[in-house]
């Protein structure tokens, strides 16, 4: 038995991914592969230029905005992932 708030929650899901580009997402672990040496260097200058170059030489095809996208999202969870193994 189903609770009015259950059924409206299921009802209104239809089940769509709510991301605006899901192909980032099948890529990530690839992307994040290829940038973690630059990013365990600790380089800071330029450290946001030199990921997007990186990326971008190794997913050609991929929409410069998707370029940035994904680095802004690997240098995130890059330091999230390093706090967690700190602590």
């Amino acid at each position: 038995m189903t609770g009015p708030n259950e059924e409206k929650t299921t009802a209104g899901h239809d089940g769509t991914e709510r991301r605006a580009r899901p192909h980032l997402r099948e890529v990530f672990e690839e992307a994040y592969r290829v940038a973690s040496p630059m990013l365990n260097s600790q380089q800071t200058a330029g450290s946001a230029h030199f990921l997007r170059v990186v990326l971008h030489d190794a997913f050609p095809d991929l929409h410069l905005q998707d370029i940035s996208i994904l680095s802004v999202a690997i240098e995130r969870v890059y330091r999230e992932r390093s706090k967690a193994g700190s602590q």
